[in-house]
């Protein structure tokens, strides 16, 4: 009788272990000392719109490994498509510090979509799971909460590192950036596997029951939202460098300080993001999850107009806000979708709205890649850059406004079939 219970219960000591680990391994992978500087670091060995290119690869390799990666971590387990996740980071720094040669570049972009794609689903689910195991599901929003706060706190110390070292060198940051994706692979070696409760089902089962799930009227507006606010997020991150330097802000200064200010409004941005994460769960109480969402998204739009529409550097303040209105949807988000979905079938679902967010975002980044036609880098220093900002941030606004119309539509959807 005694051998019976002893093994449950030093099975739940470890599993608490998780809940230790987790807001650290969180931060782990957040830091991200590149981030201010990475677009400036392709733009010292190909054109710009190569770079965009750079980053529309990184997205389409997401594409491809995406959903194969949630099946993975809903078929073998958490733990070790975690831990191979950031391996896959160690490996992806390595190849941006080897950078010179285009192919090392592109090959970077791969193992970093490796990196976030393994990752993506995984970690909520390993954190909704073992909760689950535990018998405490009703703090996992909590926990999603603290994890964020971290993380981000961990971007934003990252970001000033990265900024002012890439004043130095740019390769500095991805250096920085390797030894945290080394902490990571030892923080993700000592997770503990919650019990499995039910097999994945075959590939193709796994992924036609995930779509099904989009008939719940919830799923399928938080899914549609989901990708207009990405969306809409990452193209203020994506030009915030080229904003920066077509402000020509550098001559105001008398030196080329664009990795400076980057890495600064990164680390104001991740701030505020600590502060909307420690506010997420008081607001969702007050306004309720969809007003929450649009509030926010209306919020994140509204940076968009201001760069396109403002031509002061004080726009660069609107700039640091991104992050607040994601840090603020992000746990109330998640905590919505997690008890929908069975724990076999979690990873698998969160990759394909992974997957489908940043298929979009590609996609989006081919087509604002046309704007920039020259391979000139002297144009790219120039004032007519602003031109080509101006008419991306504005094919942007269009995206977000019929986003917002889809979500109104979908929404009467639901009205009109209740």
């Amino acid at each position: 009788m005694t051998d019976t219970f002893s093994k449950p219960s030093s099975h739940s000591s470890r599993l608490e272990r998780n809940l230790r680990l987790y807001p650290w391994y969180q931060a782990a992978c957040g830091f991200l000392p590149w981030l201010p500087v990475f677009f400036l670091y392709f733009l010292e060995f190909v054109s710009l719109s190569d770079a965009l290119r750079l980053s529309a690869v990184y997205y389409v390799v997401v594409v491809l490994l995406e959903v194969p990666s949630g099946y993975c971590s809903d078929r073998i387990g958490r733990r070790p498509t975690l831990l191979l996740s950031a391996l896959f980071a160690v490996l992806s720094y390595l190849c941006f510090l080897l950078a010179g040669p285009y192919y090392w570049l592109v090959a970077g972009q791969c193992l970093l979509a490796g990196f976030m794609s393994l990752k993506s689903g995984s970690d909520n689910a390993l954190l909704f799971d073992t909760l689950s195991e535990l018998e405490k599901e009703s703090v996992y929003a909590q926990l999603e909460v603290k994890s964020l706060r971290f993380s981000m706190a961990s971007m934003a110390v990252a970001a000033l590192l990265g900024g002012a070292s890439g004043m130095i060198s740019l390769r500095i940051p991805y250096f920085l950036a390797l030894l945290a994706a080394i902490a990571a692979v030892v923080l993700s070696y000592q997770f503990v596997e919650p019990h499995k409760v039910k097999q994945a089902s075959a590939f193709l089962s796994q992924v036609s029951y995930c779509l099904s799930r989009l008939k719940d009227p919830l799923l399928l507006w938080l899914f549609v939202f989901a990708i207009v606010a990405f969306v809409t997020v990452h193209v203020i991150a994506e030009f915030n460098q080229p904003l920066i330097r077509s402000l020509n802000i550098a001559s105001i200064l008398n030196s080329d300080s664009t990795a400076l200010i980057s890495g600064v409004i990164v680390a104001l941005s991740m701030t505020g993001g600590v502060i909307g994460a420690s506010i997420s769960l008081k607001l969702l109480k007050l306004t309720g999850l969809k007003r929450l969402l649009l509030g926010n998204l209306a919020l994140m739009i509204g940076v968009v107009a201001a760069m396109r529409f403002v031509l002061h550097p004080a726009v660069l303040v609107l700039v640091t806000l991104r992050n607040m209105p994601m840090a603020i949807v992000e746990a109330p988000t998640q905590a919505a979708i997690a008890p929908k979905l069975d724990a076999h079938y979690r990873a698998t679902y969160l990759s394909i709205q992974s997957l489908s967010v940043r298929l979009c975002f590609g996609l989006m980044l081919f087509i604002l890649g046309t704007f920039f036609t020259s391979g000139d880098v002297a144009r790219q220093l120039s004032d007519s850059l602003r031109s080509d900002v101006d008419a991306a941030l504005t094919v942007s606004l269009v995206f977000a406004a019929a986003g917002v119309g889809i979500l109104w539509f979908v929404s009467r959807i639901k009205e009109n079939s209740g």
